[in-house]
């Protein structure tokens, strides 16, 4: 039993580490999934539009463009890719 606790701290000391902060919302937890295109993108596994939005304003980025919420599904939070004006 003692040893199953080590293991188990051990784990979750290092859950999150070698990962690449700009594709995760949150240090520990389920990666965010990211999909779209130049018009918009979709953020899984989010509990809210403003986790998402640095997510998103980097995929949106990629166009040259900057993200704008749209509306929350679940857990997903979907923006509109729009030029800046």
């Amino acid at each position: 039993m003692k040893s199953s606790c080590v293991v188990l701290g051990v784990v979750l000391a290092t859950v999150g580490c070698g990962t690449n902060d700009t594709d995760r919302a949150y240090p520990i937890g389920f990666k965010q999934s990211v999909t779209g295109n130049a018009a918009y993108v979709t953020i899984g596994n989010v509990w809210n539009e403003g986790d998402a939005l640095p997510l998103a304003e980097t995929h949106c980025g990629k166009y040259g463009k900057i993200a704008r919420f749209n509306r929350m599904q679940g857990y997903r939070a979907i923006f509109d890719c729009v030029k800046d004006t």
